[in-house]
């Protein structure tokens, strides 16, 4: 994939080159990019990809940085050759990088979260699976899934299959690896947002066969080689909800960012499973409560995602 100056210096600036995140220069976060992208608009640059043979000093006076933020951003840009390596390791895999500036990025996140959303993601399979509506199925690992649970995963696989909808799961064992068993066996298309060890994943069956028949787009934040922290975890659900029409939660720990997609809207339409007493506090935050899901109960759900007009209402709504 080509890139233009501006996400060529995206990459610079804020992906990790290795897995620890062991660095010369800490990569920006979200937010320092964010600050970094709007000084470089309001100077005479205009734009981040010709600040890339910009000195410290030049930093310093033109984007009124400190020595400290201009000798890292400085350094930061500077790390192309290591760049070039580590895109030529990962596309041998079949992952790619996409950026803000690219046209494939998808825009789903930046309409949900605006400048929250990350500048870049790891991406592997078929990017036009993000265009399509989408219902998640979210849970975690080391959960037991009762029968009545499981007939609902693989009812919401079926009908995502027959309403035209992709399935997006965070890749964890679980509710999550049964429904993306069950698009896998019976057809469908299938988003997975990553909190880590990607790089693994996209070669493992059935994901690598999915990505062969161009039904599976794989995403991450994270460095292909780095491991699933509660960090990663929730900015991994953060892509699941913000890529998703309705979210239905099977399981939580009550730490992944469920709560904050209630209070933020980042779904519209998310749904808590009553037979599992740790998503009492999501209920009770404004996420509909649902019991063992039949074919006529989600496609009555589905009008409602369906209308740009409607909206869940959350307890933060009512403050």
């Amino acid at each position: 994939m080509g890139h233009s100056d501006d996400a060529y210096a995206t990459m610079l600036l804020t992906m990790a080159l290795s897995p620890n995140r062991d660095e010369y220069a800490r990569p920006l976060s979200v937010g320092e990019f964010r600050r970094f992208e709007a000084a470089a608009r309001a100077s005479h640059f205009r734009c981040i990809g010709a600040l890339m043979d910009l000195d410290i000093s030049g930093m310093m006076i033109y984007l009124d940085q400190t020595e400290t933020e201009a000798y890292r951003a400085y350094t930061l840009m500077h790390r192309g050759v290591q760049l070039s390596y580590a895109l030529e390791s990962f596309a041998m895999q079949g992952i790619d990088v996409v950026t803000q500036y690219d046209p494939d990025y998808p825009r789903r996140l930046t309409d949900k979260l605006g400048d929250g959303a990350p500048p870049f993601l790891y991406r592997a399979g078929t990017a036009a699976t993000l265009d399509m509506p989408a219902v998640a199925i979210v849970g975690i690992s080391g959960v037991h899934t009762s029968p009545a649970a499981r007939e609902s995963v693989e009812n919401l696989v079926r009908a995502a299959r027959r309403l035209g909808y992709a399935v997006i799961v965070g890749g964890e064992p679980g509710v999550c690896r049964l429904a993306e068993n069950g698009v896998a066996a019976g057809g469908g298309s299938l988003v997975v947002a990553l909190g880590g060890d990607m790089r693994a994943y996209v070669a493992g069956d059935p994901i690598a066969r999915m990505i062969g028949e161009g039904r599976a787009e794989i995403l991450s934040t994270e460095h292909p080689d780095a491991l699933l922290t509660v960090n990663h975890a929730i900015a991994r659900n953060r892509l699941v909800f913000a890529l998703a029409d309705a979210a239905f939660i099977f399981n939580t720990d009550g730490r992944r960012g469920e709560a904050e997609a209630i209070q933020n809207h980042t779904c519209d339409w998310i749904y808590a499973w009553e037979g599992f007493d740790g998503n009492r506090p999501l209920i009770a935050r404004g996420a509909r409560p649902f019991g063992t899901l039949d074919a006529a109960a989600i496609d009555e759900a589905s009008r409602h995602w369906s209308s740009s007009s409607a909206r869940q209402m959350s307890m933060f709504d009512m403050l």
